[in-house]
């Protein structure tokens, strides 16, 4: 149920949803929609939504609008305000709902979003109804998903772990859009078997140029993956993590994110996912 919005928007560049659920939060991951809108030349959906209690009717929940309107309004009015530092269209909106996550994904569905930003411990209020229905959820996005894991956004050095792939392609995009919009430094990892650092090195600078990235500083590691993010990932502001093909949405809406040393950083991570049916390309030039 909507209850609210701001005046709607027109632009003919992509839409960045952003699900904002915590004042802690709600800055760096408007921060973030803002940067990626401002790149390619967006918009901002600000969407809080509301999770009732299913023995609460979404009716009942309305009725009590000055409450529900003055907790929404001070977090779409932060929203708002946020976003004008990148000089971007902004529509608000308030959504309640039984369904959490699920909610999100209906909201990036009939929006037409391109993407989704929204926050670590905002994927969690979705209650066990939503257990049932995840791998499906999942299976088939609606469009590329961001998940911020912390509560600020400074991104001056910024590491893009890498393996190829459709979802470090929207790691690339975020990481270009941070360096062009808010002046990011931006470093690229690749990670490889011993005795392989050549071919490495040849793959991510042929990655890297392939994604406009040729200025960024390329760090060629040995060993394991996840061992290598936990060791490097503390000397930079922000890391940005694609999905591994088992999926992302599924794991970190259970709670784990999709490498146990990501979880015992300080650094701020941000999960993304893309749909590997659909690219940004086909999605900005060939249509919804």
């Amino acid at each position: 149920m909507t209850i609210g919005a701001g005046a709607p928007t027109e632009t003919e560049g992509p839409t960045v949803m952003v699900a904002v659920s915590n004042p802690r939060t709600e800055s760096a991951l408007v921060a973030l929609a803002g940067a990626l809108a401002r790149h390619e030349g967006g918009r901002v959906l600000a969407t809080h939504v509301v999770t009732v209690p299913d023995q609460t009717s979404l009716e009942k929940a309305a009725e009590d609008r000055e409450k529900l309107d003055r907790s929404s309004e001070e977090l779409l009015d932060a929203a708002v305000a946020d976003a004008a530092a990148f000089n971007v269209p902004i529509e608000t909106k308030t959504v309640l709902s039984h369904r959490g996550i699920e909610e999100v994904f209906d909201a990036a569905r009939t929006n037409d979003a391109d993407t989704v930003v929204m926050g670590y411990g905002g994927t969690r209020f979705a209650g066990g109804r939503v257990e049932g229905s995840l791998d499906e959820l999942t299976h088939d996005l609606p469009c590329d998903f961001l998940v911020l894991d912390g509560r600020r956004l400074d991104p001056s050095d910024v590491l893009v772990p890498t393996a190829g792939g459709p979802s470090s392609d929207l790691s690339a995009e975020v990481a270009t859009a941070l360096r062009d919009v808010a002046g990011a430094d931006v470093s690229l990892l690749h990670v490889v078997e011993s005795g392989a650092e050549a071919a490495g090195r040849e793959f991510l600078v042929d990655w890297a140029d392939g994604h406009g990235l040729g200025d960024a500083d390329l760090r060629i590691e040995t060993g394991d993956v996840d061992d290598a993010i936990g060791r490097l990932g503390g000397g930079y502001d922000l890391v940005i993590v694609g999905a591994t093909e088992r999926g992302l949405l599924s794991r970190i809406v259970r709670g784990s994110l999709a490498y146990d040393a990501i979880e015992r950083l300080d650094t701020p991570v941000l999960l993304a996912e893309r749909p590997s049916s659909r690219s940004l390309r086909e999605r900005l030039f060939g249509g919804h």
